[in-house]
């Protein structure tokens, strides 16, 4: 076991024990109804997405949960020719079925918010930003924060120091370093969300890890009033309030602050850092990332 995974127990064991496990009280259906849009924060794994979702969490007005993923599979339908078929000869059109299956996965976020007293809510989980498409398919009035990190940093928190192979890079595995493996699938997930959000402009407001740690008010304040939300100065204080634990549990688990996680990929081989960035080079350039030194 390394290093990391060893850590990982204890600190699970901090949020569950020590800080306290929530436990949800999921109200009916018929009680729960949300009064606004549907809200996503878009984002590659291991991005800061968990201190975001903190914050926002500790919005009155806002729920949200740990990472759902049930959404992408409910969109599989979709894909599927013959279930679409069979629809259309019941009746029903694509777009139809799609608002349909939109409304199904809103009234579990739903539930979830009333249980938590409040009136909005927001999923982050990660896996939508690899299709961030089906938001707008099921969800057409979405409101979407998209957040980058430096693909480095990206890189070294999901491999673990180059040590891991995520399940998420597949075949991007094949024939090259995980370094550029992790290179191509941060660039991919990027250059999709990017066009995104020139396809969705007015649904979609952008923002970096590094400014949120640098200037999280600032940040904060951006991103609320993109959501269309009021100003709440709980969102800075977010260690103050319970959240539910899920698979990020841990990782943010006891942190207080805006301390920014970066430049572990200093301690890389160079051959690795060389590898990665010239992967990366020009997505990261259009996002304002300078390249490495050395």
């Amino acid at each position: 076991m390394d290093a990391r995974n060893f850590l990982e127990l204890p600190r699970r064991m901090y949020g569950e024990l020590v800080r306290g496990r929530t436990r949800v009280r999921i109200v009916d259906r018929s009680t729960a109804a949300a009064n606004g849009p549907a809200r996503f924060l878009l984002s590659p794994y291991r991005s800061g997405t968990t201190l975001m979702r903190y914050c926002l969490d500790s919005h009155p007005d806002l729920a949200v949960p740990p990472e759902t993923d049930f959404i992408a599979n409910l969109a599989e339908m979709l894909s599927d020719d013959r279930a679409m078929i069979g629809l259309a000869d019941m009746g029903f059109s694509h777009g139809d079925v799609a608002l349909r299956v939109g409304d199904f996965a809103r009234s579990f976020h739903d539930a979830y918010a009333a249980s938590k007293l409040a009136t909005q809510w927001l999923d982050k989980s990660p896996r939508y930003a690899e299709q961030p498409d089906i938001v707008p398919r099921l969800f057409p009035d979405a409101l979407c924060l998209v957040m980058h990190r430096h693909p480095l940093d990206q890189i070294h928190s999901m491999t673990r120091g180059l040590s891991h192979s995520p399940d998420a890079y597949g075949d991007q595995l094949a024939g090259q370093s995980l370094a550029a493996a992790g290179a191509g699938y941060w660039r991919t997930v990027t250059r999709g969300l990017m066009e995104f959000c020139d396809n969705h402009p007015s649904q979609s407001h952008v923002m970096r890890y590094e400014d949120l740690c640098d200037d999280p008010e600032g940040t904060l304040r951006g991103a609320l009033g993109h959501l269309q939300l009021e100003w709440s100065p709980e969102v800075l204080n977010y260690h103050r309030h319970d959240h539910d634990l899920g698979r990020e549990a841990g990782r943010v688990t006891g942190t207080i602050g805006f301390r920014k996680s970066t430049g572990g990929w200093h301690k890389w081989p160079q051959d690795a850092v060389n590898d990665a960035w010239e992967v990366v080079r020009d997505v990261a350039s259009d996002l304002g990332y300078e390249p490495p030194a050395g």
